[in-house]
């Protein structure tokens, strides 16, 4: 439904995408991961014709995007990063104007402005400016001109940026209700958003597409590296020096200074002997051993080891 071939795209001196590939399944919802500035908006920007690629394609339910505009767009829904809405017009006004832009016949138009303000509980807000509404609830009108004219394909740039906790669970929930419906490609730097609400994962780190599929099949293909919580009662910057000296150990890295908690991993090659070596190093150098386990998976160590 979604074919995203070779794109690369350069902007001055910096390389933002390099041969960017991945495809999306009808009725998926795919998470499109990676960090502030990794290439995820300019990807969906070329994805939805807004900007050109140097090379490559995006091909939207079989539609090239830059060869066949108009029928790509036609099953085409976007939500970007900053939502298109006009604060001066009223919420029904502003569906309808969509609806009409979307090519939406004008038999139709006033039952599927209607049918999608009742989807997304905007009904009791049709008659208010658009300025006046909270921002959970502008971006559930920036949703309904992205769904209004019922396309097969969504593309929602970071959809819950800036909301807070209730509002990001109600907008998980509607776009949960919509799968199936639609296929899906979300982007976040979020990485429980991704979890929590995708079927499959597209990591993006540098403009590379560095890792794809879904949460388990990711933390699956790194079982191999062990990664293990370590607490010391003091140095452990020192500690952190001293663990990057050791073979097969890998990224040691602070995560809490206050209680002097480190993490690092294994490689696939480290012996279980390993383990007893970093115990005796951190007893024997006077570190204080306070805790040593390893540590279950989750896609924050993932997206770390993908990452770094």
């Amino acid at each position: 439904m979604i074919e995203v071939s070779g794109l690369s795209k350069r902007y001055g001196a910096v390389q933002a995408l390099r041969d960017v590939s991945f495809k999306v399944e009808p009725g998926q919802i795919v998470g499109f991961l990676g960090a502030n500035g990794a290439g995820k908006t300019t990807t969906m920007d070329i994805m939805c014709g807004c900007i050109g690629a140097d090379s490559g394609s995006a091909k939207i339910a079989g539609y090239d995007i830059m060869e066949q505009p108009l029928e790509a767009k036609r099953r085409l829904g976007y939500l970007p990063d900053v939502a298109p809405l006009h604060s001066e017009m009223r919420v029904a006004d502003y569906v309808t104007f969509a609806a009409r832009l979307h090519k939406v016949p004008s038999t139709r138009v006033q039952q599927q402005v209607t049918e999608t303000l009742e989807r997304l509980s905007l009904g009791d807000v049709r008659n208010r400016l658009v300025g006046n509404l909270s921002k959970g609830y502008r971006q559930r009108v920036a949703f309904a001109q992205a769904i209004v004219h019922n396309p097969e394909v969504l593309v929602l740039d970071e959809p819950t940026e800036g909301l807070d906790p209730n509002q990001i669970l109600h907008v998980r929930e509607l776009i949960r209700s919509l799968a199936g419906q639609h296929t899906i490609i979300l982007s976040s730097h979020i990485l429980s958003e991704v979890q929590n609400t995708c079927d499959r994962i597209v990591i993006i780190h540098n403009g590379e597409i560095v890792q794809q599929g879904s949460v388990a099949e990711l933390a699956g293909q790194l079982q191999a590296v062990r990664t293990y919580r370590l607490r010391v009662a003091q140095n452990v910057d020192q500690l952190i020096e001293s663990l990057s000296t050791m073979d097969h150990v890998l990224s040691p890295r602070l995560v809490n200074s206050d209680s002097s908690e480190l993490e690092f991993g294994f490689s696939k090659e480290a012996n279980e002997q390993l383990l007893d070596d970093v115990a005796r190093m951190v007893v024997n150098g006077g570190y204080g051993l306070r805790e040593l386990a390893a540590q279950t998976r989750s896609l924050e160590d993932v997206f770390f080891h993908i990452t770094h």
